[in-house]
């Protein structure tokens, strides 16, 4: 009796997913590496050979193209097992090392022990693999999976118990992480249990599809975009920001999806019963129900981000409210006040400075809040063009951390990461605006960055206006002046004797 293997039947999805696999473990394995490239060390390389193995790639795919080389496949299992232990080491480096690249001195002790720990799990991975020569390794098999699910389970401790005592700013990056690996590592652990062993089989007498285990698979590429945004950047906006846009975008997804197939058996069963031209559905039928899910997918977007970003649209009116009194301002020193205090109350930042165009030099204003103890009081174009540089382009400038500190706030936490320019109504620069991080060391954000720039052209509105209104009273008053001199009566003219 032979037996011929054959294709497992898959579908156009499953296609796509296996497709959108190779895509994404591809990107994640070149980002990974593009870290090891701009900032070298173990912290970078730990990361770089955990992803290399730990991908959403098709790693199953090398035992069925060597089932027909038994040396190749004994090669390939001497290799995965040594990959296995290195990868989990990897990870294990990367948890205490992030995000200085130096070792944790609270967790310095530990560091040696972690090269033992990824050579137990080669050991383990290569023990197991001892039943190519007929060998029961079921146990060892059974011990290796525990003990590389065990590792994960620490290096997501290792990240929790040292958030705590990082800086504001970099708290905020390992929140990112964490967020990464809590969402990543489980989800690829379940799809890899599926995968791999008959668990869930044997205990419920069935197991996801290989189009659901590649989308589990594609999760794991959250963890690397998630590491390689927190690596590659100094300051991060919040991981709220993304984690929430990403669950909305989820369940509306899944909440219209429903509509769409309720509306799609029901246009079925209309078409059937009545008797209409072939060109009546989709010239008319089918636009109408388009304009219809599109309306309601905007409705249900707006109450959405209504609900769950409160926040935001309070801080958004706020500042709305702000450049309304800007405009209405009677002298440069209330705009100078609401420029720099409403952004502070609204947005929760640690600083805010304005440096305005006084006798062709850009001095700073009062009042600047988190810039007391600094001594910088004019702007010059040498020493301080990175941030006078948002004048030239026209539009919002991020600082990064030490780009520029030019006599700036002393604390890190209040160093400026926005530039925000000032523009009148003719398009001539009045000044800029310094804004600090929020008080909870994350970055502003894109929307937030909006909001300021917004706030800054009604600054520069009210500032115009202030200046016009100001030189109105001043020829008001020269001309006044010219008035009287004009009626006074001549000096007597004197008499040569």
């Amino acid at each position: 009796m032979q037996l011929r293997a054959e294709l497992a039947p898959l579908d156009l999805l499953g296609r796509l997913v296996l497709l959108a696999d190779t895509i994404v473990s591809i990107l994640s394995i070149l980002a990974a590496a593009w870290l090891v490239w701009i900032r070298p060390g173990w912290m970078t390389w730990g990361f770089f050979l955990y992803f290399f193995w730990f991908n959403p790639g098709q790693t199953y795919t090398y035992y069925a193209i060597f089932q027909s080389q038994p040396s190749l496949l004994l090669i390939e299992q001497c290799l995965d097992g040594l990959a296995a232990g290195a990868a989990l080491g990897g990870l294990l480096i990367f948890a205490l090392r992030f995000p200085e690249s130096e070792p944790d001195p609270r967790w310095h002790r530990w560091a040696p022990l972690v090269p033992w720990l990824g050579a137990v799990m080669a050991a383990l991975q290569l023990l197991a693999g001892a039943n190519l020569f007929g060998v029961p390794t079921e146990g060892i098999a059974a011990a290796s999976y525990i003990y590389s699910y065990g590792l994960n389970a620490v290096a997501l401790a290792l990240l929790l118990a040292r958030r705590r005592t990082l800086h504001p700013r970099n708290e905020q990056r390992m929140r990112w992480v964490i967020a990464g690996c809590a969402i990543g590592l489980p989800t690829f652990i379940f799809a890899e249990i599926c995968q791999t062993t008959g668990l869930l089989q044997n205990a419920w007498g069935m197991a996801p599809s290989q189009t659901a285990l590649g989308s589990l698979y594609l999760v794991q590429g959250v963890l690397a975009y998630f590491v390689w945004t927190a690596v590659r950047r100094r300051r991060v906006i919040s991981v709220v920001i993304p984690l929430r846009h990403g669950t909305l975008t989820t369940a509306l997804t899944l909440a219209l999806a429903i509509p769409v197939v309720f509306l799609h058996e029901r246009i079925g069963e209309v078409r059937e019963a009545l008797l209409l031209p072939g060109w009546f559905w989709p010239l008319v039928v089918a636009p109408v129900a388009l304009i219809a899910l599109q309306r309601l997918h905007e409705v249900a977007v707006e109450l959405a981000d209504h609900a769950f970003n409160h926040a935001y649209h309070q801080a958004r009116r706020g500042l709305e409210q702000a450049g309304h009194t800007m405009l209405e301002a009677d002298n440069f020193a209330t705009i100078d006040r609401w420029l720099v205090e409403a952004p502070v109350r609204h947005l929760r930042l640690t600083s805010a400075a304005v440096f305005r165009d006084v006798d062709g030099s850009l001095h700073r204003t009062m009042p600047a809040i988190g810039w007391a103890a600094a001594s910088l009081r004019q702007l010059h174009p040498d020493l301080d063009a990175p941030v006078i540089e948002c004048l030239t382009r026209r539009k919002p400038m991020r600082l990064l951390p030490q780009q520029w500190c030019h006599d700036g706030p002393s604390s890190e936490e209040q160093a400026p990461c926005l530039a925000v320019p000032v523009f009148g109504w003719a398009g001539q620069a009045i000044g800029l605006v310094l804004f600090g991080p929020h008080e909870t060391g994350s970055d502003i954000t894109p929307d937030e960055r909006d909001m300021l720039q917004a706030l800054a052209v009604q600054a520069g509105h009210g500032y115009d206006r202030v200046e016009k209104e100001t030189l109105r009273h001043e020829v008001r008053d020269l001309r006044a002046r010219l008035a009287v001199r004009a009626e006074a009566p001549p000096p007597p003219s004197s008499i040569e004797g």
